[in-house]
């Protein structure tokens, strides 16, 4: 029996009803004064820090009692933030008493993967990793030395670029979270940063598939601006999410419109063309500034159609209806609403970007902030700064080319190039892998090609405080120190429009042998001498924290962290064009940083033209020329606003499901097995823990005679994995949402990114997440 779009979202609608009934606890709100739990008497504290177990960087307080960890809770003075913190942050307590820990390093004595360790101490550890290093270099080859780093911005990011370049390597290989934003705001902007989204001030978020309040850059930072707690005005934000499956962030919007897979950018247009037919739009921001509206001559005095002329032609309502599912009164509502609200952005999701044309899709969704004016404006999409910190070292540059290849816009998926070109032998040999918060024969699509390169490279280092799957295979380890235990910064991230430089302090003593990265690399850097001890001339991390932060102390702007009056008295006074000093002296100003949790500053000029472009125009370019010559020599004839939807793929007998797979909230930093806790509670919608699951349509599912909890295989050309089906009216009939992240019990990895076939935006190099399709068996 076929389902109809019209039942599908009626049941998903009833889905949403009985989320209430289900409903967990996502972001855990700090109160003004912690209570005491019952605890015995004991030497207590509160240390204030901030959180590094995923890109969010939310500001935390530890609370230990005779030296132990036994709560973590939000720091409210964190502007981001506001107090709260996610179930990952509390349950960091379980990842930093986990059995399995590593406080030792451990050098490998038997081959790589049989397990035969014997531990040494950290002087010998630093010895043997300096003296390889020191070998390589002293051949002639730093080249040779690689870094594969997964998410690290600020300055232990800032030390290993600095170590790289002072060694003389161009290889520091990012193994993180692209997404395809920071392309577009250099295309359409001028400026090679991921775009912020001031939500606090927005009265209308209109998100095209980005997961909000499940696995976005920083969920709490879209509860805050959602819920807006010590708001006593009631003033909420509309919510309206466009997604191809019933989310959690659908479930908690004001209303879901559901889509068909990557024909987001299609909507998008669609309520471009209403827009621009009923003269909805900002008229005079496009008029002033935004080049590409109109038709248009090039240098060479051939005429280009403009973003008018491409989108009346394409993007009839009745045309985008039919490619979309989405009713022709839903786009014209959604454009209405556009056009009524004063304070309104536009999000462009992870399901946009993470097609076949996700650069073009991201570009049409982007557009819609442009045609309203939405670009630095209060409650719309800005911009951000870095923090003034002080430089780590003299700038450096290696002329050499980074291993692996590059796409026309964006780094693609720089470890599996990396991983590709080593394992074929492509490029200079890499002699030595430095492995930092990175776990590719798990993460990777392609486990098999890093098994290949691994094979290649004679000397692996870990820098893994667990035993990962990657780290089995390495010759040495030199286990960092867990986030509660050590000295670090964390910015806010890009999606914040505001800088923010949160300092994380340790709130328990290490374990004996434990040695902090940061300072085993500038303890390998005094021994390696030369430029690289020049460039990190610092004792230890603490040292280099507290000269970065005299930038901040010498800016003359901003404010050390503090409470909402705070806030906006420092912000009010900025305005006005004054600033006054908290502390005459460094010292003082750095112990009430430490102690308060860091450093931002809340004030933004709407007036000033370089944070709307930079470009040579100094203009918004919604057909970007760098864009269009790009596509006229290699684009298959796509065009920007033309082309913006995936082929019409179908599956065949052997493969009949299209995949989705989607990061689960409380998994999304890959630290389920280290927290145990969160395997019970890893979704609210399902309500499946411990085990890996498939969300099915009930009649896609009982076509295929699958009951609900029945294990199965799922399997495509490439691959398979067994994970439970679960019945969910929330998954469009014939579709497969395939959660990523989850582990089996034995700690078997379950990942359907592993399946996926291959399609990538060519643009971008972003490997597409909606171009395959499986078919499920009884396992």
């Amino acid at each position: 029996m076929s389902v109809t779009r019209r039942e599908f979202v009626w049941t998903a609608g009833a889905a949403a009803a009985a989320l209430a009934f289900q409903r967990g606890q996502d972001i855990f709100w700090t109160p003004p004064q912690l209570p005491d739990a019952g605890w015995d008497p004991g030497i207590e504290s509160r240390l204030t820090s901030t959180c590094l177990l995923c890109p969010a960087r939310c500001g935390l307080q530890g609370r230990t009692v005779d030296g132990r960890l036994v709560r973590i809770a939000g720091n409210r003075l964190h502007p981001m933030s506001k107090g709260g913190v996610c179930a990952r942050g509390v349950a960091g307590v379980q990842m930093l008493y986990h059995p399995e820990r590593i406080a030792t390093p451990l050098q490998r004595i038997g081959p790589r993967g049989s397990g035969q360790w014997e531990a040494v101490e950290p002087e010998a550890a630093l010895t043997l990793l300096a003296d390889r290093l020191a070998a390589l270099r002293d051949a002639g080859r730093p080249e040779g030395l690689a870094l594969l780093a997964g998410y690290c911005a600020g300055t232990m990011q800032d030390l290993w670029r600095q170590f790289l370049a002072t060694y003389g390597s161009p290889n520091y290989i990012a193994d993180d979270y692209p997404d395809g934003t920071e392309q577009i705001a250099a295309l359409m902007h001028g400026i090679p940063r991921r775009p912020a989204y001031d939500l606090e001030q927005s009265d209308l978020i209109l998100s095209f598939g980005a997961p909000l309040f499940e696995s976005w850059w920083s969920p709490v930072q879209a509860f805050a601006g959602f819920a807006r707690p010590g708001d006593e005005s009631g003033e909420r934000p509309r919510l309206i999410q466009v997604d191809t499956r019933f989310s959690k962030t659908a479930a908690r919007a004001h209303t879901w419109v559901g889509v068909r897979p990557q024909t987001h950018a299609v909507l998008a247009l669609g309520i471009a063309y209403v827009l621009i037919r009923d003269q909805l739009y900002d008229v005079d921001f496009v008029a002033r500034h935004v080049n590409g509206f109109e038709d248009f001559r090039d240098a060479s005095g051939r005429l280009h159609e403009g973003y008018l002329s491409r989108v009346v032609r394409h993007y009839r309502p009745e045309e985008v209806s039919a490619s979309t599912g989405v009713p022709i009164e839903t786009i014209t509502s959604l454009a209405r609403a556009l056009a009524a609200s004063r304070r309104s952005v536009v999000i462009a999701g992870s399901d946009v970007m993470l097609s076949p044309n996700g650069l073009l899709a991201g570009l049409a969704v982007h557009s819609l902030n442009v045609l309203m004016g939405r670009i630095n404006r209060p409650g719309g999409i800005a911009f951000g700064d870095d923090p003034p910190l002080a430089p780590v070292g003299p700038s450096r540059h290696v002329r050499l080319p980074r291993i692996g290849t590059m796409p026309p816009f964006g780094p693609g998926d720089p470890a599996l190039e990396f991983a590709t070109a080593v394992g074929r032998g492509e490029g200079p040999a890499v002699e030595a892998l430095l492995l930092y918060y990175a776990n590719p024969l798990a993460s990777s699509t392609h486990p098999e090609r890093w098994r290949d390169a691994l094979d290649r490279i004679p000397f692996v280092v870990s820098l893994s405080p667990f035993m990962d799957e990657t780290t089995q295979h390495v010759d040495l380890v030199l286990p960092d120190l867990l986030p509660y235990e050590r000295w670090q910064d964390a910015p806010a991230p890009a999606s914040y429009p505001y800088p923010v430089w949160g300092v994380t302090q340790p709130l328990v003593e290490p374990p004996p042998g434990g040695i902090h990265t940061g300072n085993a690399m500038l303890a390998v850097a005094a021994r390696l001498g030369g430029a690289v001890a020049a460039g990190l001339p610092y004792e230890d991390f603490t040292v280099l924290l507290k000269a970065r932060a005299r930038g901040l102390f010498e800016a003359r702007r901003g404010m050390i962290l503090g409470d909402e009056f705070e806030r906006t008295h420092h912000r009010q006074m900025e305005e006005r064009g004054w600033w006054l000093p908290e502390h005459e002296e460094f010292e003082p100003f750095w112990d009430d940083l430490v102690q308060r949790g860091g450093w931002t500053d809340l004030l933004r000029d709407y007036t000033d033209p370089d944070r709307l472009a930079q470009t040579p125009s100094g203009k918004v370019e919604l057909l970007p020329a760098e864009l269009l010559r790009a596509l006229a020599v290699d684009g298959g004839g796509r065009q920007p606003y033309v082309d913006v939807a995936g082929l019409p793929l179908e599956g065949d007998d052997a493969f009949p499901l299209r995949l989705l797979p989607y990061r689960v909230s409380t998994l999304a930093s890959g630290t389920l097995a280290l927290e145990p806790w969160l395997a019970e509670q890893p979704d609210i919608l399902q309500h499946v823990p411990w085990v890996p699951w498939v969300e099915v349509h009930p009649d896609t599912a009982r076509s295929f005679g699958l009951d609900d909890g029945t294990l199965v295989w799922v399997s495509s050309a490439r691959g398979r994995y067994q994970a439970r089906c679960k019945h969910y009216r929330g998954t469009a009939p014939g579709h497969v949402n395939a959660p990523y992240g989850l582990r089996h019990p034995d700690g078997a990895l379950a990942s359907p990114l592993q399946l996926l076939d291959g399609s990538a935006d060519p643009l971008t190099g972003l490997l597409s997440w909606s171009s395959t399709f499986v078919r499920l068996e009884r396992a």
